[in-house]
């Protein structure tokens, strides 16, 4: 007997392979996504027929789960039309039924491949002949001979067959080249998918907008839908599991955030708890003090995972929030040398935490520990990765068994995926472009978004303090790499500063004009903020090539560096004192970012500021100290004495302490859309005046030659990022 099956449905231009799940127009191959394609299999098993949108629902989501239907059915039917090239205005292919279903209204022609069955039951008679003994033997051994040709070559069309769909299948499911969501202007980060996958959370910063805002987009063509105010500062949304919320962060000042909630479409919102963290590295220097996720609920929405320091100076823990009572409780909490647990990111079944942890100034490794049912940890964390590379996200694939995460440990960021097991492989992913970020898969639909910084090369930039020029600042030092942290030479005659043009960040030197620019250090892992001795001949700087960061000098004729702290705690940004005897540095020993200091030749170091410190610099006389503390301008007597503020709208740590005062800048959290204010502080008259102001975006340090005449600093050509979609992601 015979027995059919369809294989190809052909309308218009178009043709359907059912067995291959494939749609095709003139031959070539069309991308289609899973909720599109089931929509489109179910119009055309009834062409002219109504399908109600309830069927699709059904279709879509047998056991009965919670999203938002409406929304997510709209969009996947959008897909559907844009890659059929269809209107809903005047459709060729599907009809709307307003608030009721869809209908197919082109004519569909159906294509079988008709395949022969034999029946077991009526089997052929074939006659036969009686033969001798010897005959009948020789006639057996025959049908037995052909019996087995024939199973071997059933096994083989089996098996080529079996390969050939396997192939496909496996084809089918590479993941798509990475390709643009968003592509607005400005920065777009912290992506959150919602639990059908149909839409994403984010946080956009628009170009003129002073703060981000939360915005929710769905997956294909389509603007983005603000969902909180403007310039409110609010970053790191998370998708509830019921979909009906999304929480987010929202910076109050600099070290406090608020944990608030606002109803997926839009509504009143509800604040929820208070944390206190540095928020301005997170909502503006796009440079994490801990790896993003930073919020992640529970399965059953009961809580919320998110990290706090317990004070704007000591490391990050993580922390269990109730949605209900707001009530905070720490589950994680690192010891030195750690400076933070961060990337809090829980699996679908809810049973395990994955987090990063921060070994270093900017290495982190991955952890997981097991959670309770109430999101209690119950056992030691344990470590999955001991790459001490920087890692800036981190996300569950959607069946839970791996993890991927953005890391450096291939020697420039990339997207790897490991299983989440100690000693696990990790696989790059090639589907992912340059230089991925915060990332985040969706439980449904097979999406993973990620963002992408577009642009990367900064520079180093001089202009005039003496007012000749005005305020004219020029391109002096650059690469088709970063070049920053450059200060001057006591003489003024050369500059040093760092660079990753030669592969790695190293230390280089040039003349103050930026020509004959050499490579000082070759210590193949970051070597940075390069200080001069005051007799010019040492440069002091740090560097994490002993797998933590610490302080080293060395000649200025080069050779091997010397190492002058060994505690295990990260010790960074160093600067000479103005006899040369001691080196400042920042520690983040004891939990602490703390100022201390270390004879030029070693031995025991010596803390200076009991409140927090990060960059300082010894004014020429010796008498002060000039330190960073968050956006503030601090000073200490050198001999010991109380801390003094001394400006609270300093911008990143760009102070330059000279003969005549103190130079420094001011300004927003963020310069990406706007300028800095130069401003100089008169030790003689105790005033501060503007001399200028430095276009945007600028970086972090600043140098003034010892003439007052010019100042450096960095400037970078970034100009926002993106989000950046990967389809067909298992």
């Amino acid at each position: 007997m015979a027995a059919s099956a369809p294989s190809t449905i052909r309308f218009g231009a178009f043709e359907l392979d059912l067995r291959a799940a494939e749609l095709r127009k003139d031959g070539h191959r069309i991308r289609l996504q899973q909720q599109p394609f089931q929509i489109l299999v179910e119009l055309l098993e009834r062409p002219g027929e109504v399908v109600l949108r309830e069927e699709i629902r059904r279709k879509l989501w047998p056991n009965n789960t919670v999203v938002e239907f409406d929304h997510s059915i709209n969009a996947a039917v959008k897909r559907l039309r844009d890659s059929l090239q269809d209107s809903a205005g005047t459709p060729r292919y599907i009809e709307t039924l307003p608030r009721l279903g869809y209908r197919f209204v082109a004519p569909v022609l159906r294509e079988e491949v008709r395949e022969e069955v034999k029946d077991a039951s009526a089997p052929d008679l074939v006659p036969m002949l009686v033969s001798p003994p010897a005959a009948r033997s020789k006639s057996r051994r025959w049908w037995w001979f052909a019996c087995a040709t024939a199973i071997v070559v059933i096994a083989t069309g089996v098996r080529v067959d079996w390969l050939r769909r396997a192939a496909k299948h496996a084809n089918s499911a590479v993941p798509s080249p990475a390709v643009p969501l968003t592509g607005n202007l400005g920065y777009e980060i912290f992506p959150s998918f919602s639990p059908e996958g149909a839409r994403v959370a984010y946080s956009w910063e628009p170009p003129g907008q002073a703060s981000p805002s939360i915005y929710v987009k769905l997956i294909g063509q389509g603007d983005a839908v603000r969902l909180t105010p403007k310039s409110a500062g609010d970053f790191a949304s998370a998708w509830s599991p019921d979909g009906r919320w999304i929480a987010f962060l929202r910076a109050r000042g600099p070290s406090q955030a608020a944990v608030v909630m606002i109803p997926s479409l839009g509504g009143p919102e509800r604040q929820v708890a208070e944390l206190t963290l540095g928020t301005q590295r997170f909502v503006h220097r796009r440079s994490y003090e801990v790896s993003p996720p930073l919020l992640a609920w529970s399965r059953d929405g009961r809580w919320l995972l998110s990290v706090e320091q317990n004070s704007p100076h000591e490391t990050y823990s993580i922390v269990r929030i109730s949605v209900q009572t707001g009530e905070k409780r720490i589950l994680i909490s690192p010891s030195a040398p750690s400076t933070g647990d961060g990337g809090v990111a829980v699996s679908p079944d809810g049973k395990t935490l994955a987090f990063t942890r921060n070994l270093g100034l900017y290495e982190r490794d991955l952890y997981i520990v097991p959670l309770s049912d109430d999101m209690l940890i119950r056992a030691e964390p344990e470590r999955l990765t001991f790459d001490d590379k920087e890692i800036d996200g981190v996300a569950w694939t959607a069946d839970g068994h791996s993890l991927v995460f953005s890391s450096k440990r291939g020697g420039r960021r990339e997207l790897w995926q490991m299983p989440a097991i100690p000693s696990g492989q990790n696989v790059r992913i090639t589907a992912a472009g340059d230089d991925p970020r915060d990332v985040a898969i969706a439980s449904a639909g097979g999406h993973l978004v990620y963002s992408h910084y577009v642009g990367s090369a900064a520079h180093i930039w001089r202009m005039r303090l003496d007012g000749k020029n005005g305020e004219q600042a020029d391109p002096l030092i650059s690469s088709t790499r970063v070049e920053g942290h450059s200060q001057y030479s006591p003489d003024g005659q050369r500059i040093a500063f760092e660079s990753n043009r030669s592969g790695h960040d190293e230390i280089w030197v040039c003349q103050a004009d930026g020509s004959h620019a050499a490579q000082l250090t070759s210590l193949h892992a970051w070597a940075g903020s390069p200080r001069w001795s005051p007799d010019g001949q040492k440069i002091a700087f740090d560097s994490n090539s002993a797998g933590h960061w610490d302080i080293y000098v060395i000649s200025i004729q080069g050779g091997q560096p010397v190492r002058l702290t060994t505690t295990e705690a990260n010790q960074y940004r160093p600067s000479w004192s103005h006899d040369g005897k001691w080196i400042y540095y920042c520690s983040t020993r004891a939990q602490h970012r703390q100022i201390w200091k270390i004879p030029a030749t070693g031995g025991a170091e010596v803390q200076v500021t009991k409140n927090g410190g990060l960059v300082a610099f010894e004014s020429a006389d010796g008498n002060d100290l000039w330190y960073t503390k968050e956006r503030e301008l601090w000073k200490v007597p050198v001999r010991g004495g109380e801390e003094s503020r001394v400006s609270a709208a300093l911008f990143q740590h760009c102070l330059a302490p000279a003969k005549r005062g103190v130079y420094f800048l001011e300004g927003p959290l963020s310069s990406s859309e706007v300028t800095v204010r130069v401003q100089f502080l008169d030790l003689a008259t105790k005033t501060i005046k503007t001399l200028a102001a430095i276009p945007a975006p600028t970086g972090t340090e600043i140098s003034v030659s010892p003439d007052e005449q010019w100042m450096l600093f960095d400037r970078s050509d970034r100009v926002g990022s993106e989000l950046m979609l990967i389809e067909s992601f298992q």
